[in-house]
């Protein structure tokens, strides 16, 4: 459950004075009789004028007038003094601002001239010896395959002299060979034109031997033919490898031609590339260098400024540090923090925080309260009545514990008794019940004159229990007193009867905090009220997103709200008490606690104190601002 789920709204506007309006006749008579009471007025105030005009003024009514004129002007030259504080360090703040964007882009160009300068740096010290000797590299390779390919060429020359020479011998042993085919040819035709058979044999017998030289030597010449032609066609083919290789290297001589050429360019492109650079960033590096010294003397003239502003500041406010009112967001909701009720000083800081904030805010805030009060909503509603704020919302944690869906309806009554003598205190209202021997049996205090607050049972002249009733008149709570009238137990109860917590006390200080469930049954045993308030805290889930917490720095609850929900300090304002009086311990707790850059304090006396003794900025508002009357003159009006 949000706090804002279980705040009490009361929203109650005050009723118009009812009028009857007059008639018009009335009206017209009254007028008639206003004007005749005014014509006599006037002739009797010039009268007194004239009279007043004769008299001379007394001494004593002088001075009276004096003081009058000299508390105006104590309040314009106060007004004035604030005015012109306030101008001050506003201009002050302006000339910060401007200081630290000035500080920042000074940080910008001071790192962009050293990227730049060591960029230039780099630049300079960039040259082609990689690329020149991986150049030397590629050329090298070339001539080597350039070599290589000369080689080839000549092994590829010698072997097609020696197969030009192989097939010129090979032409030679083919027209041999066709001219042995030709003579046999020849030899078979005459001897088939031969007639005459006998001489056919003659001849052929004749011929015989040169047909068998012929065969032979045909024989004999196609082997050479055979073996010329197989060594033609090994020639060939290392021809055809040589070709290969040759191809081969002419590729690769091309290829390191073109990256001899892609080297020699991209050398050509880093150089111009260089120079360029280099002239880019000796152009950037004076632009920065000239902007470098046009903001060192912006700054120059800037710190000048606040230089003069701080002394002025400390020399007129005897302080060289901001004191300002703390800022209020008016789209956040504010919390006003309470664990104390009991004494005067925790009630007008509770009213002093509310009242304050309600004021500046215009709009209600929620009041966050741990301490018991069986009239609580009644007190603070009267209070925002007579301070004429808005009626602020209330969290408490005894009314989440007493709260019950089926309240009784009883309401408490002094019963009447024949046993009983019954006195009343005409201006409180207050009874005292005595019995017939005038023993003190009980007494009943009023809350308002007319609704029963507590009724005190006493034994011997000694009040022995106490019973507390809300403004319903149920019952809320019992205290039980021992013999040494001291305060031991003290039970609070739900609106339907049934006991929800027991606070157990030993010497008066309270030593258990048991908490029991609507069965009665003990449901919490808590050693300290902080752990009761943990507890309660955990339950309620406070909504901490867009709140301001407010509250005594040294309030339990305050404490615990914070430091339970992880509040970031940015979203509390403490109230710090008796400032002046213990002005050194204040600034020992902030130079503590830098986090705390708002607080509240008591008086004016207690924002002057810090004022005076701060050593840095801080806002700070005064909660009680009723003035004593006090004339508030300077020692000079010399500023």
């Amino acid at each position: 459950m949000k706090f804002l789920d279980m705040l009490r709204k009361i929203d109650e506007k005050p009723e118009a004075d009812k009028t009857v309006p007059d008639s018009p006749k009335s009206d017209q008579n009254s007028a008639q009789s206003q004007a005749s009471t005014d014509n006599q007025s006037t002739e009797v105030a010039k009268e007194n004028e004239q009279k007043e005009e004769q008299l001379p003024m007394s001494v004593h009514d002088k001075r009276v007038n004096i003081e009058e004129q000299m508390n105006d002007l104590s309040h314009q030259y106060a007004q004035l003094r604030n005015d012109l504080k306030t101008n001050l360090f506003s201009e002050k703040d302006d000339f910060e601002a401007k200081k630290e964007t000035l500080d920042n882009y000074l940080k910008t160009l001071k790192r962009d001239e050293k990227e730049s300068t060591e960029k230039l740096a780099d630049t300079k010290a960039q040259n082609d010896d990689a690329a020149k000797e991986h150049l030397a590299v590629v050329n090298a390779d070339r001539k080597e395959q350039e070599q290589k390919l000369s080689e080839l060429q000549e092994q590829l020359n010698d072997l097609n002299t020696e197969i030009n020479t192989k097939t010129a011998s090979l032409e030679t042993l083919q027209t041999n060979l066709a001219k042995n085919e030709q003579s046999e040819t020849d030899m078979s035709t005459s001897i088939k034109e031969e007639k005459d058979l006998q001489k056919m044999m003659v001849l052929m017998e004749k011929q015989k031997e040169s047909i068998d030289t012929l065969y032979a030597k045909r024989k004999k010449l196609k082997e050479q033919i055979n073996s010329a032609q197989e060594d033609i066609a090994n020639l060939n083919s290392k021809a055809a490898d040589l070709n290969n290789q040759i191809g081969d290297i002419n590729k690769e001589i091309v290829n390191l031609q073109q990256k001899a050429r892609n080297i020699d360019d991209q050398m050509k492109n880093d150089h111009n590339y260089r120079i360029e650079t280099i002239a880019g960033l000796d152009r950037h590096i004076q632009s920065l260098d000239e902007e470098h010294k046009k903001i060192d003397d912006e700054l120059a003239d800037v710190n000048g400024n606040i230089d003069y502003l701080s002394k002025y500041i400390k020399d007129v406010f005897h302080s060289a540090y901001l004191v300002r009112d703390v800022y209020l967001d008016k789209d956040k909701e504010y919390y006003v923090t309470a664990d104390d009720f009991d004494s005067d000083t925790a009630k007008n800081d509770l009213f002093g925080m509310v009242n304050y904030l309600e004021s500046k805010l215009q709009k209600p805030v929620t009041v966050v309260s741990t301490f018991y009060n069986n009239h609580v909503h009644e007190i603070i509603d009267k209070k925002a009545k007579d301070q004429h704020i808005a009626i602020p919302n209330v969290v408490n944690l005894f009314d989440q514990l007493q709260k019950s869906d089926n309240p009784d309806g009883k309401r408490v009554a002094i019963p009447d008794s024949s046993d009983w003598v019954t006195r009343t205190d005409v201006e409180t209202q207050d009874v005292f019940i005595y019995d017939k021997k005038q023993n003190l049996l009980m007494t009943a205090e009023y809350f308002d004159k007319e609704i029963i607050d507590r009724i005190n049972y006493y034994k011997n002249d000694q009040v022995v229990k106490t019973n507390i009733y809300n403004t319903q008149g149920q019952l809320s709570s019992t205290q039980s007193f021992n013999k040494n009238k001291e305060l031991s137990e003290q039970n609070f109860y739900r609106t339907d009867g049934s006991i929800v917590l027991t606070v157990i006390f030993e010497k008066n200080k309270p030593v258990s905090y048991q908490l029991f469930d609507k069965n009665g049954l003990l449901e919490h045993d808590f050693n300290e009220k902080s752990e009761l308030i943990t507890w309660w805290l955990k339950s309620v889930e406070p909504n901490t997103e867009n709140a301001v917490f407010v509250g005594n720095h040294s309030d339990l609850l305050y404490q615990l709200v914070v430091s339970v929900n992880e509040i970031d300090s940015k979203n509390t304002v403490p109230l710090l008490q008796n400032v002046a009086k213990r002005i050194d311990d204040v600034i020992k707790l902030l130079d503590e606690q830098k986090d705390i850059i708002e607080l509240f304090v008591q008086t004016e006396d207690d924002l002057h104190a810090i004022e005076s003794k701060t050593n840095r900025d801080i806002s700070v508002s005064v909660i009680n601002t009723a003035s004593n009357g006090t004339l508030s003159l300077p020692e000079s009006l010399k500023v």
